[in-house]
């Protein structure tokens, strides 16, 4: 891999052992991939956060950094913690998990990473990191990476935590995979029948990354979807294949960019699915569970404006059973910027909103959770597997439906 002069000196320690074991990092790992060169990124996104994830060797990592004199060179956000930083005694968290989460944060601080604690940059990015079509960026995350280059334009490969924070130091990443023109073409084309329910959007999230985890998808027939949707749809993509990219016609950036051509001509295999179809297959995808459920999971990826304004509306009048909760997952910055009445709104039905934590990183089961029923195809991939807790797919009005009665 060919580096520049000042990449050279970095990589020999002339700017301190912080920014020469970043280098190493990234030169391992771009000639691992295969990668020309470095290339300069306009921001970082950093998982790795959640001391239940991330446990003893992640601060021991950060302490290494810190210790060094490391300092993030380009915007970096952070990605949710274990728990909300200011409510985790309301949760249940034990005190030394707290303490453990906490000293996490602080190391992530003192490297000048900026502690969003959200999964979801992209709904923040014009107060954070403003990213735009074509940037080249060191993302992780799976749902940011897949909605960065999808819904933005980006350029991210689905970076770890190492590597994220790697990049962030040094401002730069391996010139591979995603960041390459002919890596992002589509290689099979699906085509929708039938009118899509949110629900199908994380069927059909779901359902491409089981079935074509080693392609890029160009998705026809969808009309004209809501971003939230998408939002869904590329998260149970990403958590069920861990595709990095897809193309809606007419509606994402390089669909309406790229010469059609291009596209066509990189299609390999064309497949029909409909809404039935898509109906048909849930129960393959994420099986109904046995037994009561009490405990309702929404927010992974974290609730964003329209979402909590699509929950206000479906709890209008109503209010949680006795023994039923709602979890509610969202980021402190997004949360701030809501209206105050809406927010109110939702926590008069009965809702708990948790802030920097979503329930995938966080320790369920200190809340008392044993089997949950969420409207995130993401989530109900990653919580039994995660957390062993029994985990049913349903639309979020079915949830409200379970889980309140009249006020």
């Amino acid at each position: 891999m060919e580096l520049t002069g000042d990449e050279e000196k970095v990589l020999g320690g002339g700017s301190g052992p912080a920014r020469e074991l970043a280098m190493r990092i990234l030169v391992n790992l771009g000639e691992l991939e295969g990668a020309d060169s470095l290339i300069p990124i306009v921001s970082a996104h950093i998982s790795g956060v959640s001391y239940k994830t991330g446990g003893e060797g992640l601060i021991k990592m950060l302490e290494r950094f810190h210790d060094d004199g490391g300092k993030v060179s380009v915007p970096s956000s952070l990605n949710p913690a274990g728990m909300d930083l200011d409510r985790w005694e309301g949760m249940g968290i034990d005190p030394a998990f707290a303490e453990k989460q906490g000293r996490i944060i602080e190391l992530y601080s003192s490297l000048g990473v900026q502690t969003t604690c959200t999964c979801i940059p992209y709904e923040i990015f014009s107060r954070v990191h403003p990213v735009g079509f074509g940037d080249h960026i060191a993302w992780g995350e799976s749902n940011a990476v897949i909605y960065a280059n999808s819904m933005l334009g980006a350029r991210t490969n689905r970076e770890g935590a190492i590597s994220c924070l790697a990049s962030a130091i040094v401002g730069r990443t391996p010139n591979y995979g995603m960041h390459l023109d002919e890596r992002r073409l589509p290689t099979i084309e699906v085509t929708i029948e039938g009118e899509l329910t949110p629900l199908h959007h994380d069927l059909l999230g779901a359902y491409i990354g089981v079935n074509f985890n080693s392609e890029i998808p160009l998705i026809r027939g969808m009309g004209s979807p809501e971003r939230p949707e998408l939002k869904h749809m590329g998260a149970a993509m990403a958590a069920k294949g861990g595709l990095a990219l897809y193309h809606v016609e007419g509606v994402t950036p390089e669909s309406k960019r790229c010469d059609p051509s291009s596209f066509e001509n990189n299609i390999k295999e064309r497949v029909e699915i409909s809404t039935e179809e898509l109906s048909a297959v849930k129960e393959e995808l994420y099986p109904t569970i046995d037994g009561e459920i009490d405990t309702f999971v929404i927010g992974c990826p974290q609730l964003g404006e329209f979402e909590f304004r699509r929950l206000n509306r479906a709890l209008e009048g109503k209010a949680l059973l006795p023994g039923k909760r709602i979890l509610a997952f969202t980021s402190r910055d997004l949360l701030s910027s809501l209206d105050v009445e809406l927010v109110r709104g939702v926590e008069r039905a009965g809702v708990e909103i948790y802030r920097d934590t979503c329930m995938v990183v966080s320790p369920l089961d200190m809340m008392g959770v044993s089997r949950a029923g969420t409207d995130s195809g993401k989530a109900a991939h990653y919580l039994p597997r995660m957390s062993r807790i029994s985990t049913e797919l349903m639309p979020i009005e079915m949830i409200i439906e379970k889980a309140t009665g009249p006020r």
